[in-house]
């Protein structure tokens, strides 16, 4: 009989919740990539022909998300996952409302600074929430179901955005998801989420025992806060270092393509607004798909890192066929596969980490792996635009996604040689 169903499946149920707000708070990171193909969106900001300035409106998010990842441990520590995930969600939500008022690049600017600190402080608590409610052998599979969240979100972003700026205006990309956010407050304001299945009104004993049970480690572990130099030790680790760099070469796909994709088929490949929507909703509903596979793949995987170093190596040739291949189609085909064999790096990133960090250490943990790839990935859209600037072609951004891709490659093949 499976030990899941003995157990319970409550579990299951609160990460179908949790990656469900993940779609609502993803919609706020991403509105910004269809604003960049909006005319009077660029022109009442004074981003006509500005691509490295355009650009930047993604990197300063992303510094802001990763610095709020690492100084947000203490505060995660403090407050435990469920209040500090509403209470991120719940600002991120006020200051994007702010964002359809703004009416210069500045401000544009400053509330997705602000954005950036306000998810920063949601994400490490994710995989705390995995850790506390799953056991080791389900974590692949819990990861990659919240992770669906995050591209289910970019997949319904282009056609509902094309559709608010062409019937509405621009303004109505950051109220609508603005109010989604809000929304999402709902599950931990009820508890349906909670930190763990100890504290948690809905739960069965039955399943509660089970979770414990299985988590051996649990029951042996030093809570977290009684533990100092979290981030020292974890840093100790090269297992650790290596996973960072792996996880930065994921996000620097990531979000390179997201930024850059809609323009580059509408100015490069000549799509309309329609089509290119059409193909990029496609490419992430793949990638919903891939992260899904991939974890089930990484809970049967001995050597984890041996699904990310496949991934990312597909990732690097598809990428390169974006650039390369002289069929319009062919570049579609190209960027869905790196969009959707990306996601496969992420559910292994995090059952690696989840395995060799304990739970002391998993907020410290998540909180580095987090910030610290995103600060290192935070420069990409900007230093793509310069590319795109000064040489006046896409090809040299792209091929700076392919290096990275490879870097990453190379350090799940530290990784592998580590037996992660």
């Amino acid at each position: 009989m499976n030990d899941s169903k003995v157990g319970g499946k409550y579990r299951w149920s609160l990460i179908i919740v949790m990656a469900l707000v993940w779609v609502f708070i993803y919609l706020q990171r991403t509105n910004i990539s269809m604003l960049l193909v909006d005319y009077r969106f660029l022109a009442e900001v004074n981003l006509l022909n500005q691509p490295a300035q355009q650009g930047l409106l993604v990197t300063m998010f992303l510094l802001a998300y990763a610095v709020a990842n690492m100084l947000s441990i203490p505060i995660s520590s403090r407050l435990g996952p469920r209040r500090t995930l509403m209470f991120g969600i719940a600002v991120g939500s006020f200051v994007l409302m702010l964002g359809g008022w703004a009416a210069s690049f500045a401000a544009i600017l400053l509330v997705r600074i602000l954005t950036g600190v306000a998810h920063g402080i949601q994400y490490p608590n994710l995989s705390v929430l995995v850790k506390n409610w799953f056991p080791p052998e389900e974590r692949g599979t819990a990861n990659a179901i919240y992770a669906m969240g995050g591209c289910i979100g970019p997949a319904l972003a282009m056609p509902l955005f094309a559709w608010l700026i062409t019937w509405f205006g621009w303004e109505y990309s950051f109220f609508v998801p603005a109010a989604l956010g809000i929304l999402c407050t709902i599950p931990f304001l009820l508890r349906w989420i909670s930190d763990g299945p100890e504290d948690n009104p809905y739960i069965s004993s039955a399943e509660a025992a089970y979770i414990e049970s299985r988590d051996k480690e649990s029951l042996t572990d030093t809570p977290p806060g009684k533990q100092s130099g979290a981030v020292r030790e974890v840093l100790q680790n090269p297992s650790f270092r290596l996973l960072c760099i792996v996880y930065a070469a994921f996000v620097c796909s990531w979000w390179g393509l997201l930024t850059w994709i809609p323009q580059y088929l509408v100015q490069v490949r000549h799509f309309e607004m329609t089509g290119m929507t059409g193909y990029v909703t496609i490419a992430y509903v793949a990638a919903m798909v891939s992260v899904f596979v991939g974890g089930r793949l990484v809970d049967r995987a001995r050597y984890k890192s041996k699904v990310g170093l496949l991934a990312l190596l597909i990732v690097a040739l598809a990428t390169f066929g974006i650039a390369t291949v002289p069929s319009p189609l062919g570049a579609v085909i190209c960027m869905v596969l790196a969009v959707s064999i990306n996601e496969f790096v992420f559910p292994a990133v995090w059952a690696i980490l989840q395995s060799i960090l304990p739970s002391r250490l998993i907020v410290a943990g998540s909180g580095v792996v987090n910030g610290a790839g995103n600060l290192f990935s935070a420069a990409t859209p900007t230093i793509m635009g310069v590319l795109i600037q000064f040489s006046g072609t896409y090809t040299g951004g792209l091929l700076f996604l392919v290096f990275m891709s490879v870097l990453g490659a190379l350090c799940c093949w530290g990784l592998l040689r580590q037996g992660n």
